[in-house]
Order: C-alpha cells, then structure tokens, then sequence
C-alpha cells in the first residue's frame, strides 16, 4: 500500500475540516454525524479518525481554523496609519472570515453559549490565548499612546466593549429581515466605538 505523503495528510485535513463546517453549520453539532463528514469529504466513514478522536475534537479544531483564518487575515494589517483604519481594517478582516463560514459561526455561537461551561472550555480551550484578540489590544495601546483613545479607560475594557458591540450587530445581522449587512458591520462597529472612546467623545479626557 503506497505511502500517505504529508502534503496529501494536510489536504485531506483541509478537505475533513471544510466538510466539517458545513455539515455542522447545515445540522448543528448534535446533527451532525462524523462517518457522514468523511464520507462527504470523499473518504471511507473511518478515516476521519486518522485525524480527529472525536466528534468533539473535530468541531475545536473547526473552531481553531476559523480562528486561525482570522488571525491570517489580520496579519495583512499594516502597522502604522491612525486607530481607525487599523480597527476597520481588523474589523473587515473578521467579518470577511465570518462570511466565507457564516452558518458554522451561528453554530458555533450557539453551543458556545448553550453548553455547560466545562463542555464549551472542551469545545474552545484556546479562547483565552487568541493572538487575534492580542492585534487588537496592542491597536488600542497605540491609540492612547498617540492620544486617538481615551487612557481613562484600561485596554482590556475597550476590547471587551469593542467585542460586546460586534457580537451584538452580529446578533442582530441574524435576526429574521435584519437590515444589516455582515458588510455593514465594521463600519458601523468602529464609528459606534469611537464615538465613545475616542479623544473626540462626548466624556473628556482627565488630563
């Protein structure tokens, strides 16, 4: 029996996750079915688990491809240039991700939010390690630097409020003829969190 090379092993994996979200996005995760993901990537029903132990370890590693794809594209942001291109630009990034897989992500959100807090860390366990999250720290400490962001306020609370306000227009783009658009979200995100923690807010400044 000929060798499996490591290339032809990476894009099997490629394909097994692909199908993946899918099928998690189209059934939920308790629909979902882990024989049917292998053989709707092209594969015997057993070889899903040369990659993946469980139903369980498939969906984190869904979840830690998405995550990654959205660090990828936030590595494309340039350094420099004020607070606001670079919070638009990370916020597109995002949402360019969240729209390639955007019925896995409602899924995703679902059983984050649904599941006891033991099984949701099992489902996410690098949650609290996200570079992405990082980038966007590290935008908001240029900011208060440069003096664009308030500095009465500490950086984990603006992520935080910056985070709560995504996931809130996301919500709110899912509901039933939603007049947002997933592309309407990061400017409307970026501008709405401007205008509260920007120099320029109605809240000056201590100085």
């Amino acid at each position: 029996m000929p060798r499996v090379t490591a290339a032809a092993k990476e894009e099997h994996r490629r394909r097994l996750l692909d199908t993946a979200a899918e099928e998690f996005g189209a059934k939920g995760y308790a629909g979902a079915r882990i024989d049917d993901i292998s053989v709707a990537a092209g594969f015997a029903r057993s070889t899903i688990y040369n990659y993946f132990d469980s139903k369980e370890a498939l969906f984190s590693a869904v979840l830690a491809d998405f995550a990654e794809r959205s660090i990828a594209a936030a590595g494309q942001i340039p350094e420099d240039g004020s607070v606001r291109s670079r919070l638009l630009a990370l916020a597109q990034a995002d949402a360019s991700v969240i729209a390639e897989r955007e019925t896995f992500a409602k899924v995703a959100i679902r059983e984050i939010l649904t599941q006891p807090a033991d099984v949701a860390r099992a489902l996410w366990p690098n949650r609290a390690v996200d570079p992405f999250d990082e980038r966007l720290r590290a935008i908001l400490r240029d900011g208060q630097e440069s003096g664009e962001i308030r500095r009465d306020r500490s950086v984990e609370e603006m992520a935080r409020l910056l985070a709560a306000l995504a996931n809130g227009l996301l919500l709110e783009h899912w509901l039933p003829d939603s007049p947002i658009a997933i592309n309407d979200i990061p400017h409307l995100l970026v501008e709405h969190f401007l205008e509260g923690m920007g120099i320029g807010s109605s809240v000056a400044e201590d100085r």
